[in-house]
């Protein structure tokens, strides 16, 4: 990963920008939405791909610290996926997710109930804490 940010340091311009977006591996809600508001079923694991985290942070302080780089600014978001049933969540989660996320069968059983409840006027949500940094060239 170094050699990747080396080699990105190496096309830019004096004084580009290189930004840094991803997904941080922190467990977070998977949530029913309903008119009446939003009640948690119970956390989803986001840590199967945390050592890819850990290098890439890693990754970054090196190049930071050998001087290429300097961050301007970092800041974190929620960036939130939605669904319409439990169904379409599952198969989501089975098709596109498979190795990055563990979802607890106790967490499934609880969302299918309190869905079950609100049938026709209730979503799932989970929102994926976001990571976004911006370095300059040095």
């Amino acid at each position: 990963m170094v050699h990747a940010l080396q080699e990105a340091w190496r096309v830019l311009v004096p004084g580009g920008i290189m930004i840094d977006v991803r997904p941080l591996c922190v467990d977070v809600p998977l949530e029913i939405l309903t008119p009446a508001g939003s009640e948690s079923a119970g956390l989803v694991d986001m840590n199967p791909e945390i050592d890819k985290d850990i290098a890439s942070d890693a990754a970054i302080q090196a190049v930071i610290g050998d001087g290429l780089y300097k961050m301007v600014e970092q800041e974190y978001f929620d960036f939130a996926y939605y669904w319409n049933s439990i169904r379409e969540f599952k198969a989501d989660l089975d098709e596109r997710w498979k190795d990055e996320v563990i979802l607890p069968i106790e967490v499934l059983k609880r969302a299918r109930a309190m869905f079950k409840k609100h049938q026709d006027d209730a979503r799932l949500r989970i929102r994926i804490r976001m990571k976004l940094a911006k370095f300059t060239k040095s």
